[in-house]
C-alpha cells in the first residue's frame, strides 16, 4: 500500500504515480475526494462563525449527493478480480490493514486531540465519545467512510463465501437493505452499510463490461458528457430541493451523477489532462485521513489574524493545503518509516489460484 520515495524531490513533486492501474479510475477518485475536501472546509468555516455565501453553499449541496456512492461502487469494480486472484483471507487481511487500522489508530488520534483542544474545535468531545468509535461512527467526522467501507466488504464477502450469493442477489440485498435503513435509526454503523451496500454490488456487478475495451470507449465521448452536464445540474438541482425524497430515487439520481464523473474520468485519462486529479485520487485515502487537521490548524490561524479575506480565496486556499498538505505529511511519514500511521501489521498468507501455480504478491491498495 505504501510507497518509498527515492529522493527529496519526489516528495513535493505532484506527478502521477505510474503503477499499472487504470488511470480513468484514480481521476474518478480525484474528483471526488476534492468535492469531499470542499465540503469539510466549507462547514469548518461556517461552524468558525464565517458567513458563507448562497452560491458556495449550493455548489456544496449539489456536489454532495454521488461522492460517497463512487467511492462505494469503484471499490465494488476490484472486489471479484481481488478475490480470485488473492483470495477470501487475504482479501480480508488487507481490508483489516488498510480500512479497519487505520480508522481505528486515527479515530483515537482526532478524538484525543480534540479533548485536550476542545477550547478551539467546533465540537466539544468528552472521554464518552470514544464509545462511538464503533457505534456512531458518523460523529468521528471524515473518518466514518474508512469503517463503512470495511464493514461493507466484509459482509459482502461473508455472504460472497458462506452464503455463495451472486452479484445479482448481492444487488437484490442491497436494495433490500435500503429499505430497512430506517429502522436502523441512528446507529450509523448500520446505516452506512445500508445505504452503500448497493452501490458496492453494482460495482462488483458491472466489474464485468466496465473494463471491456468496447464499453469504456463508447463511454469515452466530449459530446456525451456534454448532453449529460445539463442533465445532472438539474438532478443535483432537484435533490438538493428536496432532501428527503424517496431513497430509492435518491440513490438512482446518485448513480447517474457517479456516472457523469466516470466519463470525465476517461476524457481526462485518454487525453492525459489535468493529471492532478489522477495524483489526488491515488492518495485519496490518506487525504481522507490527514486533510481535517491540516485545514483546522490553518483555518484557526487565518482566522486568528483578524483580517478580511475574500471567501472563495480562502476557501480555494483551504482546499489546496488541505490536499497537498495531507500527500506531503504522508509521503514524509513513510520518507521517516512511519508506515505504521496508514498500515496494519497483519501478514497475508501465500494463496495459489485455481488458474495458476504460483502465489501472487501481496494485495496493493
Amino acid at each position: 500500500m505504501s510507497q518509498q520515495f527515492p529522493h527529496t524531490g519526489s516528495i513535493f513533486s505532484f506527478r502521477p504515480q505510474h503503477n499499472g492501474r487504470h488511470a480513468w479510475i484514480d481521476y474518478a477518485k480525484g474528483i471526488a475526494i476534492l468535492f469531499v475536501v470542499y465540503r469539510h472546509v466549507i462547514y469548518g468555516l461556517l461552524y468558525s462563525g464565517v458567513e458563507i455565501n448562497d452560491t458556495m453553499m449550493d455548489a456544496n449541496e449539489m456536489l454532495y449527493g454521488f461522492r460517497m456512492p463512487l467511492f462505494f461502487f469503484l471499490s465494488g469494480l476490484f472486489f471479484s478480480s481481488s478475490q480470485r486472484k488473492y483470495g477470501p483471507k487475504n482479501f480480508a487481511i488487507t481490508k483489516v490493514n488498510t480500512l479497519l487500522y487505520p480508522y481505528l489508530l486515527w479515530c483515537i488520534i482526532q478524538l484525543t486531540l480534540q479533548i485536550m483542544f476542545s477550547e478551539y474545535t467546533n465540537f466539544k468531545r468528552d472521554a464518552g465519545d470514544y464509545i462511538d468509535i464503533l457505534i456512531h461512527p458518523r460523529t468521528m467526522l471524515q473518518q466514518w467512510y474508512l469503517f463503512a467501507l470495511f464493514n461493507t466488504s466484509v459482509l459482502y464477502l461473508f455472504f460472497s463465501q458462506v452464503c455463495r450469493f451472486k452479484a445479482p442477489v448481492q444487488l437484490l440485498i442491497g436494495l433490500a437493505l435500503l429499505s430497512l435503513k430506517p429502522y436502523a435509526g441512528d446507529i450509523s454503523t448500520l446505516t452506512d452499510v445500508m445505504m452503500h451496500y448497493v452501490f458496492f454490488a453494482l460495482g462488483d456487478l458491472a466489474a464485468p463490461y466496465f473494463f471491456r475495451e468496447k464499453i469504456l470507449d463508447s463511454l469515452t465521448s466530449a459530446p456525451k458528457a456534454l448532453l449529460l452536464l445539463p442533465v445532472f445540474i438539474g438532478i443535483q438541482y432537484y435533490c438538493m430541493k428536496h432532501p428527503g425524497m424517496n431513497i430509492y430515487i435518491y440513490s438512482a439520481m446518485a448513480l447517474f451523477g457517479g456516472l457523469l464523473v466516470i466519463i470525465l474520468s476517461l476524457l481526462l485519462a485518454k487525453h492525459e489532462r489535468l493529471t492532478i486529479l489522477r495524483t489526488i485520487g491515488h492518495y485519496s485515502l490518506y487525504i481522507y485521513l490527514l486533510h481535517l487537521g491540516i485545514v483546522f490548524l490553518l483555518r484557526f490561524m487565518v482566522l486568528k489574524t483578524g483580517l478580511q479575506i475574500n471567501m472563495p480565496l480562502l476557501t480555494l486556499f483551504l482546499v489546496t493545503a488541505g490536499i497537498y498538505g495531507s500527500m506531503l505529511l504522508y509521503r514524509v511519514c513513510i520518507r521517516l518509516g512511519m508506515n505504521f500511521l496508514f498500515k496494519g501489521p497483519f501478514k497475508q498468507v501465500n494463496y495459489t489460484p485455481v488458474q495458476g501455480s504460483q502465489p501472487l504478491k501481496p494485495i496493493e491498495n
